[in-house]
Formats: C-alpha cells, sequence, structure tokens
C-alpha cells in the first residue's frame, strides 16, 4: 500500500523541504519507489534535486489546466520522481476556481500514483488551502520541529489546524514528528527533545537530525546531503531516519 505523507509546519525553517529531499533520496536508495511532490510556491524542493522549475509544468498544470501526470512529473534519481512546483503555483489560491476541486484534483493525482510505495508532498508554511488540500489527499503528516523553543510553541497552532481538519472532514491522519537542526550539546535541543518525546509518546521518530554544514550547503549543488557529502552526520542522519520511518521507530 502506497504511504502518501504531507510533511508539514507552517513555521519556515525547520528543515522541511531538506527532509523532503533527503528522506525521499534514502528511502529511494533502500529501493523503496518514491514520488515527491513540489506543493511549495517557492519552488525549494525542485531546486534542491537539480531541476529548473521555471523549464518544467508542475504540480499547477495537474490541479488548474488538467494537464496528464506523464507530461509533469520528471524522473531525477534511480527510483526517485518528482512532480515539480510548476511557475505558476502562487497564483493558485488567486483563481477563480472552487478550491475544494483542486483538493479532489490533488487526490486523484496521488491515486494515479498507486505504484509507488511513498509519496511525499512538500507543503508550504502556510495554513492556505495547498495545506488542506494536501491533508485531504494523504494519510500522514510529517512534522520537522526544529532544536528551538519558538518552533515548540508553535506547535499548538498547527496541531489545532491538524484537529480542526479531521473533526470537520471525519479524517484521521497518522502524525509523526521529526527533530532538525539539532545540536546534541546544547541543552536546550535536548530539552525541546525530551518535551516533544514527553507530549507525543510513539510519534516521535528515533533519529534526530543534525545541524551540519553539508546540509545547509547542498540544495545549492541541486544535490541531496548524500551526494554532496557521503558519510557526513547529515547523510548518516537522513539514512537512519529513513529506516525509522520505514519501521515505525520512535520513542
Amino acid at each position: 500500500m502506497t504511504r502518501k505523507v504531507a510533511v508539514i509546519n507552517q513555521k519556515g525553517g525547520v528543515g522541511k523541504t531538506t527532509t523532503t529531499a533527503n528522506l525521499g533520496y534514502m528511502l529511494a536508495k533502500k529501493g523503496s519507489k518514491v514520488t515527491l511532490i513540489d506543493l511549495d510556491p517557492q519552488g525549494s524542493l525542485t531546486i534542491s534535486l537539480g531541476v529548473n522549475w521555471q523549464e518544467k509544468l508542475g504540480i499547477e498544470d495537474l490541479l488548474l489546466h488538467d494537464d496528464k501526470l506523464e507530461n509533469v512529473i520528471v524522473q531525477t534519481r534511480k527510483n526517485l520522481r518528482l512532480i515539480p512546483c510548476g511557475n505558476n503555483l502562487g497564483q493558485a489560491e488567486h483563481i477563480d476556481k472552487d478550491s475544494s476541486s483542486i483538493a479532489k484534483g490533488l487526490k486523484k493525482v496521488l491515486d494515479q500514483l498507486s505504484d509507488e510505495d511513498y509519496i511525499l508532498i512538500d507543503c508550504p508554511p502556510s495554513s492556505g488551502f495547498l495545506i488542506i488540500s494536501a491533508l485531504y489527499a494523504v494519510d500522514e503528516v510529517l512534522i520537522p520541529i526544529s532544536g528551538d523553543y519558538l518552533t515548540l510553541h508553535g506547535l499548538s497552532h498547527l496541531l489545532g489546524t491538524l484537529k480542526g481538519f479531521e473533526k470537520r472532514l471525519q479524517h484521521d491522519i497518522k502524525k509523526w514528528f521529526v527533530v532538525t537542526r539539532f545540536h546534541p550539546r546544547r541543552r536546550l535541543a535536548q530539552d525541546v527533545k525530551e518535551k516533544l518525546i514527553s507530549y507525543f509518546p510513539g510519534q516521535v521518530l528515533k533519529t534526530s537530525i543534525r545541524e551540519t554544514t553539508a546540509i545547509a550547503e547542498s540544495p545549492s549543488f541541486g544535490l541531496t546531503v548524500e551526494e554532496h557529502q557521503k558519510g557526513c552526520n547529515g547523510a548518516n542522519d537522513y539514512r537512519d531516519l529513513a529506516k525509522d520511518f520505514s519501521n515505525g521507530r520512535t520513542f
């Protein structure tokens, strides 16, 4: 069964796109068939994988113009495909089209990818209808939490949004958390991690992603951290995270 996952956090700078790209890559490297969807109008996931989004059709061509999936999807690595953001995704919220039809359109796109093992959707750092569309289409969410107090503080708003959505549509969504941008020697980072584990037992994935220069640099080369600097802490962490996510290994 295809695991359909939205990677979300309304706060920017928590490693959401980085986690989507590197987790997807590591799952594909293990032999799973993976499709990534760039649902963020900024196109950061598309750029991170070395794809020129200005020269490609994108997800908005599927949602707004009924284009064919085979015209849009891009093979980026072995076992790893990408549906880019496209040029005009940012205009989607301003078009004269029923937002519910866009949500249903995204669900239809995911249904066409039923042969995949994983579909990961990189969502924008907002609470607009693109997020709602993603939540309508998936069964799981992965929430990156960076090791700082403000990220933990903002989590309550995000969970409130999720709870309201689940209640309204009677659609239960499995929630996973991953600690990102982690500094093991910082007391604050350890405190945030411990609080997260105490609040959400059985939902925090075992591996925390350490803050490294290689992770920060790799998107500028259109590479994953493993491709940019094999064997570094970031590459090892994302490899272990893929195992955690595959097997449900949590605290």
